[in-house]
């Protein structure tokens, strides 16, 4: 398998067509059409992840067919979620948001590298943890993270199978 890890850029955007291979991964791993208040930041992958420099977003290309097969972005912390007292802020914490392999592309340890990738950049970016949320429900996503060394910090019990997971870096 022959990839490529690139930070994405405005030139990717359209001829990866990455805003329609994100939508496509919602609708397969949480069967869920646009909600604006979840994914307003598909809509301007600039301004959320190209123009701060706090932020970055990465693709992965398969170099034989130049074909889009895996994303991940991270921003930095702009929630108010309280859970378990934490104190997370913009300056200390990133947030790990689309992080999506093609189903063919599984278990080659694409998403790892991504991690790999965007904790390297969280560390020079001075942030000390990366915060996540997934679904208990997604295909391989809870023990991918629990592999990845993140911990579970707070377990919704709610319907989608909500838990909020930390990283310490």
């Amino acid at each position: 398998m022959n990839i490529e890890i690139l930070e994405l850029k405005e030139e990717h955007i359209a001829p990866y067509k990455v805003e329609n291979f994100l939508f496509k991964m919602i609708k397969e791993n949480y069967n869920l059409d646009y909600v604006p208040s979840y994914h307003y930041d598909i809509k301007n992958l600039y301004k959320y992840y190209i123009e701060p420099p706090e932020n970055n977003f990465y693709i992965v290309i398969d170099k034989e067919s130049n074909k889009l097969i895996g994303t991940s972005g991270i921003r930095s912390y702009d929630k108010n979620y309280n859970l378990n007292n934490r104190k997370y802020n913009k300056n200390d914490t990133a947030t790990l948001y689309r992080l999506f392999v093609e189903k063919d592309y599984r278990h080659n340890k694409i998403a790892t590298q991504m991690i790999n990738i965007i904790e390297n950049f969280c560390k020079n970016k001075g942030y000390k943890e990366i915060y996540l949320h997934t679904q208990k429900n997604s295909y391989g996503a809870l023990p991918f993270w629990l592999k990845q060394n993140y911990n579970i910090i707070y377990d919704t019990l709610n319907n989608l199978g909500t838990v909020h997971m930390e990283k310490i870096l």
